[in-house]
């Protein structure tokens, strides 16, 4: 249930009136916010360069958002307007919960130190109050909100202080619309490693 409820609010927690890249697709979009996280790296000395993800990254951020846009159109919302409603109604709709379930699912738990090892898969969401334009300044305020308190899909077992995430992360976004409302979504892909510099709690049993 704790992973449904982040994984949903991942979906819905941009559900605002938002006005997000009228008329682009969500390829289109992932493009733009590419560069625009790149940006926003560059001045904040993150030191993570981010890259357009492939089709496969692309459908599953997509997939996310069909299933509550989809869900959305038989969903009776009454006087619903702000996020915090919408979301409460969307979050007791059995179909919804289901297929976000099964959608988180499709992702094992992320591991390092092996050769593969599954990535880590993180998701963000922006209130973007307009439309994004190429080499806005604006991009990257927007970017910032993506990343400001991402939340882990598939967290790694054991103590989380023992990873970090590699230097390049792969991202693709999806822009939907549920009650009349715009909200974007972006799933990053990111491989771990072990913290070189990581020592254990001798005081932790």
């Amino acid at each position: 249930m704790k992973l449904f409820k982040k994984v949903l609010a991942a979906a819905l927690a941009g559900v605002l009136a938002l006005s997000v890249l009228t008329g682009c697709n969500n390829s289109a979009a992932t493009v733009t916010m590419v560069d625009a996280l790149n940006d926003w790296s560059k001045v904040y000395g993150d030191g993570v360069t981010f890259e357009k993800g492939n089709e496969d990254l692309q459908n599953q951020v997509n997939a996310l958002v069909k299933i509550v846009d989809e869900a959305g159109k038989d969903i009776k919302f009454g006087d619903a307007k702000d996020f915090r409603e919408i979301y409460d109604i969307v979050m007791n709709n059995p179909t919804v919960r289901q297929e976000l379930t099964e959608w988180a699912g499709q992702f094992p738990t992320a591991t390092y130190g092996s050769d593969p090892s599954n990535p880590l898969y993180e998701y963000g969401f922006a209130d973007i109050n307009a439309t994004l334009s190429a080499s806005s300044s604006k991009n990257i305020y927007y970017a910032s909100q993506l990343l400001d308190g991402l939340d882990v899909i598939n967290l790694p077992a054991g103590d989380p202080n023992r990873w970090e995430k590699g230097d390049t992360s792969y991202v693709a976004v999806a822009t939907g619309e549920i009650n009349g409302k715009k909200y974007m979504v972006a799933l990053f892909k990111t491989s771990i490693q072990k913290d070189p510099d990581y020592k254990p709690n001798p005081d932790k049993n």
